[in-house]
Order: C-alpha cells, then structure tokens, then sequence
C-alpha cells in the first residue's frame, strides 16, 4: 500500500466527519481521523517485547483501535533477547509476518534500510511531535544518516536517575568527590552497604556510561574510532570499582528487583538503577520502609546513563502501512501517553505530562525524573553495531568489577572489541552524541 495514495480520502474522510459527526473516529489528540470500520478485514501484526510495563496498554488501545476501525491486532510478545532475530527473520523472508515491531529505538540502527519512513504520513495527518523530550525528537530522526527522516513514535523513554534517601542525605551532591564523600559517611556512621546497584554485567553499562560521560567525552570519534582507551575512560572505570566498596558484597550477582528492595528495605541510602522497578513500591507504603523520605536526583557533574526509548516502527513491506501508522499514532498520542502514564505507570515520552497536574497530583517526583530523562542520550545513536557496543561495555565492567581484569585491561580490550565490530562495516556519516 502506498501511504501517499490515501491522503485525498482521508483529507475527504475529516470533511465528512465535521458534517456528519459520528461518521468518523478521533484516533488521536493531533486531528488525525479515520473512518468508522475503515480498516474492516486488516489484520495487523505487532512484533512486541514481553514483560515490559506498557504491554497492557498497548492490549487496550489495540481493543479501542479494533472496535472503532475494525482492524484486528495480533500480538507476538517476544523476549528482548529474541526480538532483533525475529525483525531479521522478517526482513529476510520478504517482510510478511509482521507490520509494527515496538522495542529499543536502537533497533532502528539495524533495521532502517528494511522499515517504513514516516515523516510525510507525520505532516499529512498532523500528527504531533511537540512536547517530546528533547532527546526522543533528537535521536528519533536521522538515522543512517539520512537528514529528516523518521522511522518511529516513540512510546516511552527512560533514563536510569539516582534514588537516594532526603532523611539521610538532605542535599544530594553534584560532583563526584562529593558522592563518595557521602557515601563514606554513611559508612562511617554505621550503614554497611549505604549504595544499591543491580551488578549483574548487563545493568552495569548505565554505571560505567554515566561516570564516563560526566567527563564531557563521546564514546566514538567522528570517524568511529573508540575513545574508551584513555584517561577518561580508566578514570571512569576505576570510579566504578571504588564506588563498589560502598554497596553488599554480594552485589555482582544483584539484578534490579534486589537492588531496589535494599533501598526500599532502608537498607542503602542511595540508589542507582531503573526507575521501573523501585517506583511501584515507593508509591505502596506496604512495601516501602522509608516513607516519604526519598528524592531523585541527577548523576554528578552532569553524567547520565544510557537513553532508552522504545518505538513503534512499520516495516516497508507491510501491506496495511497506513493502518500500522493509524494504531501508533493512538498508542502515541498525547490522550493515550496521558493514560498511559495515570493508569499503567508508563514513562510516556511526551515531558509535557510528567508536568501535567494530571499526574503530578499522584506523582510529584515526575518533573524531576523529567530532568534526568532530558539529559540522557543512547548508546552509540545510528551504529548498526550498537549491539556489540554494550556487549563490550557489560563484558569487560563485569570483569574489572570482578578482578578478573585490571582497569587497563578493561577498557584496552572494550576499545578493541567496538574496533573489530565497526571495522567491519564503518559507517559512511559522521558519529556524533
């Protein structure tokens, strides 16, 4: 279907609903309208990560979208680890099996040659980009180098804050000397483990990058050359082992679930990890032991882990395009973002919500979470192998953190394995952050 061909009939259809009313439904906030049983007889299908918090959310809007257009929307729930193999699997066997793949905006890297521009079916249907965090807007355009073009609507974005106790830390610091001073005092004073992190290899990536970052240096050279292999890059890793002395020293083997419940437990002071997995028990005084009597900050001197966004993309092949844009356009839309947000706790991409009364009211930490969230950016945004990227980074942490590798060795083999990767297909655009 070419998506082009349907705008005259939609311009008409939006006519038609002003004349008739209830002729035609509101599919989002932007004036986009499609017409009552339009897509009758379309089955879309949606390649979609299990497990995430958003899942309901997009089971309910997919029930609204049906009875009001009479699309059918089938879901493939699919592990994070199989999901670029199943988008692969697709786009080698003619791109037939799936319409919408929803995940990691860094899939995109991989798959942007096989999915759907939508940029045109953007500014045809008015739908809006406005009020997005800057890095969602930023990092959503552009990929493989290609100048304003867009591939997804975001879902969600997040950025790993730090979480940490006002009754013990009235003021959180903001230079790293000062972190560790406090954290050492904490230890002093009697709190043996006054720091909780998730040190299983793969959490440990937004550690190291937000101690990396906070020097001011980019991951890769214009020329996608790493430039890991410094003195940034040690001074970081060695920051991240001296900061291990403060938490359990059973921490290597923490994913997020335990980390959060030491600090919901009281147990540590402060926090570093996905804000996902600790809010839901901040917010239940049933679980939580520390009541009200916790704030979100920054990382120190400006550093920020890794930016996820997750995003709704449409394969060129797909057969139902406008359909497929038409359901991510009402999972994204600022009405479903702000349901999203007030019923399933979903970290909508939109920043003008999480300052919206409408959810502050419930949820006052939201715009400074906001801040943090503004500050982040993705892992080595456009490179096909980002994949390889946090690979290098989990594996060689993991072992600097173990003892398994000196800091030296760490980042000198996490350099040498970003170069082979890249060595094999060097993008032809420069790298920026």
């Amino acid at each position: 279907m070419d998506p082009n061909q349907k705008v005259p009939r939609r311009t008409a259809l939006k006519g038609m609903a002003v004349a008739v009313g209830a002729a035609a439904l509101l599919v989002s906030s932007t004036g986009m309208v499609a017409a009552q049983g339009e897509y009758e007889g379309v089955t879309l299908r949606v390649l979609n990560q299990a497990g995430v918090g958003y899942e309901p959310a997009l089971a309910q809007y997919a029930e609204e979208f049906s009875a009001a257009t009479g699309a059918t929307i089938e879901f493939d729930a699919t592990p994070w680890e199989s999901l670029l193999t199943k988008a692969q699997a697709n786009v080698a066997a003619g791109g037939g099996q799936y319409d919408i793949m929803i995940g990691d905006v860094e899939f995109q890297y991989t798959l942007f040659p096989s999915l759907l521009p939508i940029q045109d079916l953007i500014a045809e249907s008015g739908y809006s980009l406005d009020g997005l965090f800057a890095p969602a807007l930023e990092y959503g355009e552009g990929i493989g180098g290609q100048e304003g073009v867009r591939y997804g609507l975001p879902v969600t974005s997040e950025v790993a804050p730090i979480f940490y106790r006002t009754d013990l830390i009235p003021e959180f610091p903001t230079t790293w000397e000062g972190y560790e001073q406090v954290l050492a005092d904490l230890q002093d004073g009697g709190m043996e483990a006054p720091l909780a992190f998730a040190g299983v290899p793969a959490q440990l990536v937004k550690l190291f990058l937000a101690r990396y970052w906070s020097t001011g240096d980019p991951l890769l050279s214009p020329e996608w050359e790493p430039l890991v292999n410094s003195e940034n890059g040690l001074a970081a890793m060695n920051a991240l082992i001296r900061h291990k002395a403060f938490a359990s020293p059973g921490v290597l083997a923490w994913d997020n679930p335990e980390a959060s419940q030491a600090f919901l437990n009281g147990d540590a002071a402060v926090l570093e990890g996905w804000g996902s997995f600790v809010l839901p028990g901040l917010n239940d005084p049933d679980v939580s032991k520390i009541g009200d009597n916790w704030a979100i900050a920054p990382y120190p001197e400006g550093g920020t882990g890794n930016f996820v966004q997750h995003n709704g993309i449409i394969f060129d092949a797909s057969q139902n395009a406008q359909a497929a844009f038409d359901y991510l356009a009402y999972v994204t839309g600022r009405e479903s973002a702000l349901t999203s947000m007030q019923k399933f706790t979903v970290n909508s991409a939109r920043e003008e919500l999480w300052s919206d009364p409408a959810v502050t009211g419930d949820d006052p930490w939201r715009p400074g979470y906001a801040a943090v969230i503004n500050n982040g950016k993705p892992i080595t945004p456009g490179l096909p192998q980002w994949l390889d990227i946090f690979i290098g980074v989990m594996e060689n942490a993991s072992a600097a953190m173990a003892g398994t590798a000196t800091p030296e060795e760490a980042v000198a083999q996490m350099a040498a394995k970003w170069e082979a990767s890249i060595a094999q297909a060097v993008p032809t655009y420069p790298y920026t952050e």
